[in-house]
């Protein structure tokens, strides 16, 4: 099947009906959730806890059925309205309620009502949040390597999320299979054996949980016989009579249908989201489990292509409904209110045959057609991919979107294998948040484990553990140091001190992965992972198969170039003694650009092809890798290391000092995470790509990330779709992980930062993740317009 295109009416009503209002507060979870932890925290137990304060939000929250929407269920009381995760942190929301409809990026309205709502609610938290406790928790030396932005916790104040749920189990079971399951284990237990009452707590959570599910599913039947009966449109009545109906069905029971099964899946993916604000909750792949009752329906004549299109684009409408507030901080690096839900297409099956499918086209006509950031959409390639499906693909890169990001089977699943995931479980893979692989509904990979600033890690090495921006020490001190005597002496010391923070951040990590298993277990997204049934363990304690623990390097490729620049223009030419190199970047080039820019240029740079430089960044990353994977979490699993900065490379921003590579302070930090710096890929995307694929893709378990920017003219008819895809093939076949694409102009980006007005649609590629450009912070902006514009 190659396209089945409508006239797209009513993915424009619904799309047009959401994007008119604009973000804000809610305080409808926050003040249910601060009255169930008032009335019951010191009666139940977390997990019990967790399951009624869900219950009851689920209970007692707005709902509301949009005109025209196939696909139902609302995430707080108004559209683009974001709920409150106060029992995570308040501390900020308090502190910065009155600047969230000013602030740069991700503006939030928030309401007269919800304002006089949250200044009683906030305070009632103050000391009994997760952000107190942890804050609490930590060393001194874990806090300050966090404050000075060397390392970033990210789960210091939200939920873990960043997974994968098996949602073809609500499919085939529904919830209420999943609650008689409960029923039976509970039933079994022994509870004179102590081992069991972890068990007998999961298992009433689980009925908790299943049985509020199923009553908010019906609060939406209800509504919609409600709204059907004032209809006076025939066919709207009848569509909103079927609405009732699907809802009586799913999730309670098995789905039978098409429509069916897009009603399961989407109340599983809220409500996840409802129970807690970690961010990343991913559909997976979405192709392979929705594709039976897809083939069904169309052989029963239920179902057309077209009908099955508009199901698809309300539901990719929902998508964009889902929000999160974030502190001050966050929004600049994180900002456009992404959620990172990575729904994939494409692949192979346990067998190792291809398995993209009629529905997996469908999919990237439903982003050709809303254009719409949300779902972060991708594609799995491997060698017996159709054709046809990766020029689909590429054709929809071109666009314009930044969507579908590209992954390599061939590289991916032997990096599962060597995690120690069998070859059948590998070759079922889907992708977590922004490139993080993982086997669906079984892991927790704790991917927010939070963002190494490497470009701050060389600035200590070159002042002995000192931070030059802000004076404190924060790496290992040599007594003894005079200086360095040679190149080998400088990456010595860089080892010293990486191995010095990356013990400080494995600290911290663990701390607050065992945190979270304390106090925030979550009963409703274990339902979907296994074997946290089997085990009586919730996602957070450790109940899933896998259990790793993921944190990622930013600025790798400042870093090689800075110590590329030392090692030839200060130890082989002798331009530069590094005395004075070190007062230069101490006086942050100022009076000196003839020498900042013979290191910016006369250096070989990280991105050209350039085997010695790019040997320093593999040397170096598979160095910052190994250092990680000896340590494990208190899951019992791993650290899996990545290189991928999302865009944290904009928070590190005002942290890092002036750099050997020529890099000034407040210059960004290389975007991506193997991406070259801004500027410096002078050699076209091949070279970019070659210098990429030289990297130990296979020992960064927890994803590569490549940005490339593009020419839209370069693109642009048959020629430029075959370059695109000779791209991307090149690229797989030399061993990368994964690509993605700006296919942009910076004339027009330079155009919206003008006129922002007339550029409300516009998307472009942040990292993992795509965003409407006008609502994401000017240097976000300038990041993008300032990468190397590459034609193929």
């Amino acid at each position: 099947m190659k396209t089945m295109l409508g006239n797209g009416t009513r993915m424009h009503r619904v799309r047009d009906g959401l994007l008119r209002h604009e973000p804000s507060v809610c305080h409808e979870r926050a003040a249910i959730v601060t009255d169930i932890y008032r009335q019951r925290a010191g009666e139940l137990p977390p997990i019990l806890l967790r399951a009624h304060a869900l219950a009851a939000v689920l209970d007692g929250m707005s709902i509301f059925i949009a005109p025209a929407e196939l696909v139902v269920g609302n995430q707080a009381s108004r559209p683009r309205a974001a709920p409150l995760f106060p029992e995570y942190s308040w501390d900020w929301i308090l502190e910065e309620m009155d600047s969230l409809p000013q602030r740069a990026a991700d503006r939030f309205a928030v309401p007269p009502e919800t304002r006089h709502a949250l200044l009683e609610i906030l305070p009632q938290w103050r000391g009994k949040s997760f952000r107190d406790r942890a804050v609490h928790a930590l060393p001194e030396g874990v806090l300050n390597v966090h404050r000075s932005l060397l390392f970033l916790l990210t789960s210091l104040g939200c939920g873990v999320g960043h997974l994968a749920p098996d949602y073809a189990r609500v499919l085939r079971h529904g919830l209420q299979g999943i609650a008689d399951e409960a029923q039976v284990r509970l039933a079994a237990l022994d509870l004179t054996d102590p081992s069991t009452l972890r068990m007998r707590d999961f298992c009433q959570a689980a009925l908790v949980v299943s049985e509020a599910t199923i009553r908010f599913a019906n609060r939406f039947a209800t509504l919609a016989e409600r709204l059907a009966g004032a209809e006076t449109n025939a066919e709207r009545r009848g569509e909103l009579l079927e609405i009732a109906r699907i809802c009586r069905n799913v999730p309670a029971r098995p789905a039978q249908t098409f429509h069916e099964a897009l009603q399961a899946f989407w109340f599983v993916h809220l409500i996840i989201q409802i129970e807690s604000n970690g961010h990343s909750i991913s559909p997976g792949r979405f192709d392979q489990y929705m594709i039976p009752f897809f083939e069904a329906d169309l052989a029963a004549g239920r179902l057309t292509g077209h009908r099955a299109q508009e199901l698809l684009d309300c539901l990719w409408i929902k998508f964009n409904g889902i929000m999160k507030v974030r502190d001050r901080t966050a929004s600049i690096g994180f900002g456009g209110y992404p959620l990172f839900q990575n729904l994939i297409v494409g692949g192979q099956d346990a067998d190792g045959h291809d398995s993209t499918n009629d529905l997996s086209y469908l999919c990237l006509d439903a982003t050709r057609r809303t254009r719409l950031p949300q779902p972060s959409l991708s594609v799995r390639i491997h060698g017996g991919s159709p054709p046809e499906f990766l020029r689909s693909a590429g054709d929809l890169a071109r666009d314009g979107l930044g969507l579908p990001a590209f992954f390599n089977d061939e590289a991916i699943i032997p990096v599962l294998q060597h995690m120690g995931v069998p070859l059948a479980e590998a070759r079922g893979y889907a992708e977590v948040g922004c490139v993080e692989p993982q086997v669906p509904g079984r892991t927790n990979g704790y991917y927010p484990a939070g963002f190494l600033n490497l470009g701050k890690l060389l600035s200590l090495t070159l002042h002995n553990g000192t931070d030059p921006v802000t004076g404190e020490r924060l790496g290992v001190v040599d007594p003894d140091f005079r200086g360095f005597g040679t190149y080998e002496d400088v990456v010595a010391a860089l080892d010293r001190q990486l191995a010095h923070v990356i013990r400080l951040i494995v600290i911290g990590d663990n701390i607050l992965d065992d945190l979270h298993a304390q106090l925030a277990p979550n009963p409703f997204v274990s339902l979907f992972v296994d074997d946290c049934m089997a085990r009586g363990l919730a996602y957070e304690q450790g109940g899933a198969v896998y259990n790793y623990t993921g944190p990622n390097s930013v600025g790798l490729a400042n870093v090689a170039d800075a110590l590329m620049a030392i090692k030839r223009l200060v130890f082989e030419e002798r331009r530069v003694t590094m005395e004075a190199l070190l007062a230069m970047l101490d006086e942050d080039f100022a009076g000196h650009e003839r020498a900042r820019l013979l290191l910016l240029n006369r250096a070989p740079k990280f991105g050209n092809d350039h085997e010695e430089v790019d040997g320093i960044a593999r040397a170096l990353s598979a160095r910052i890798l190994k250092a990680f994977k000896q340590y494990r979490n208190p899951r019992g699993g791993r650290y899996e290391p990545g290189l991928q900065s999302i865009s944290a490379h904009a928070l590190f921003r005002d942290a890092v000092a002036a750099t050997p590579d020529g890099r000034t302070a407040r210059m960004l930090l290389a975007d991506g995470g193997i991406s070259p710096a801004q500027g410096r890929d002078r050699r076209g995307p091949t070279a970019v790509i070659r210098s990429a694929a030289r990297l130990d893709h296979r020992e960064a378990s927890n994803g590569t990330l490549l940005n490339i920017k593009l020419s839209p003219q370069s693109v642009a008819g048959e020629p430029g779709l075959e370059n695109l895809v000779a791209l991307i093939r090149t690229y797989f076949q030399l061993g990368g992980q994964h690509v993605q694409f700006n296919v942009i102009d910076s004339a027009i980006l330079r155009d919206a930062q003008r006129h922002p007005e007339q550029y409300g649609d516009l998307v472009v590629r942040v990292a993992g993740f795509s965003v409407l450009f006008t609502t994401i912070d000017r240097l976000l902006q300038e990041d993008i317009i300032e990468r190397t514009e590459h034609r193929v």
